[in-house]
């Protein structure tokens, strides 16, 4: 069990290390599979490049953590294993035509990881902020707006997955 929490900078600590922990699962686990399990090459560059900046965050949340002395050894988020679960699920049910339903669902996985990521980002921010910690609130405000930037991504490799099966259909 973790340990108790006393204090509201203890708290900023303990989710920035769930925050690590994710981008460790992202970077190292999620985003490798998905791309590999990915056909459409726009979808795949987004995963591609997603890893890469989710490596940077790894190591801006490492540098969080110094800048606070907190430690930084990654902690379980339930929140993200169960998005991950999520997609495992749906993936099980996709019937494979084409390979379209599989990449959505793919798509659909990162969506809402990039919502959780966001949310999280913007929370601690906030979180900072209020404890006077400016800097630290600037940081990762900009690894909010990365995420966004990766979500807008897979929104336009998704799009253009629909669009291309949407203009397929009407030849």
């Amino acid at each position: 069990m973790a340990e108790l929490l006393t204090n509201p900078r203890e708290l900023l600590a303990a989710r920035l290390r769930q925050m690590l922990w994710i981008e460790l699962q992202l970077s190292e686990d999620v985003l490798p599979q998905l791309r590999e399990q990915a056909h459409a090459p726009d979808l795949q560059w987004a995963f591609e490049r997603h890893i890469l900046e989710t490596e940077g965050h790894v190591e801006a949340v490492r540098e969080v953590l110094r800048d606070l002395e907190a430690p930084a050894d990654p902690e379980e988020s339930p929140a993200f294993e169960g998005l991950v679960a999520e997609h495992e699920q749906l993936v099980k049910q996709v019937f494979e035509d084409g390979h379209l339903l599989s990449d959505l669902a793919h798509a659909q996985a990162a969506l809402a990881t990039e919502h959780l990521e966001m949310a999280g980002y913007q929370s601690l921010a906030s979180l900072a902020e209020t404890l006077g910690e400016e800097t630290i609130g600037i940081r990762l405000r900009e690894l909010m707006e990365q995420e966004e930037l990766a979500l807008e991504q897979v929104e336009r490799a998704t799009a253009k997955l629909l669009a291309e099966k949407v203009e397929s259909e009407r030849l």
